[in-house]
């Protein structure tokens, strides 16, 4: 009986073994995800907070977007990317990778008073800086 419990013990470490080398080690031929880059924005009346965000074609980037007083929206046309932001601590996160380089308005998609029309901003995005090789 104890050589058999040994056995399956020894089993049982070896497999534990397996299992967290094979989830650590990196599989051949693959690429690790890079992690997002977060970028917190503010939405206020009646404007953006930071009011244009740099990125690099390629980048992935996280948005984590919090209204400092009513009911906002965010939108990005170009990108298809339009989210409401509630009233509160409540953050709203929108995960994109960052496209061609160019410059993106992005809007206000709820109403928030008189001057909503003025709460604009814009996504910069550059061209990577790698050196072809």
């Amino acid at each position: 009986m104890r050589v058999v419990f040994r056995g399956l013990a020894a089993v049982a470490v070896l497999l534990s073994a397996a299992y967290l080398f094979a989830r650590e080690a990196p599989r051949a031929g693959s690429r690790q995800q890079p992690e997002s880059r977060r970028i917190d924005v503010i939405a206020r009346r009646f404007a953006f907070e930071p009011s244009e965000i740099d990125v690099t074609t390629g980048e992935r980037i996280e948005l984590s977007i919090k209204s400092a007083d009513g009911v906002h929206g965010i939108e990005i046309k170009q990108l298809k990317l339009k989210r409401q932001i509630p009233r509160g601590d409540t953050a709203i996160r929108i995960e994109f990778i960052a496209p061609a380089p160019g410059r993106y308005p992005i809007v206000c998609s709820e109403y928030c008073g008189t001057n909503h029309e003025d709460m604009k901003g814009a996504l910069v995005v550059r061209a990577s800086e790698q050196v072809a090789q």
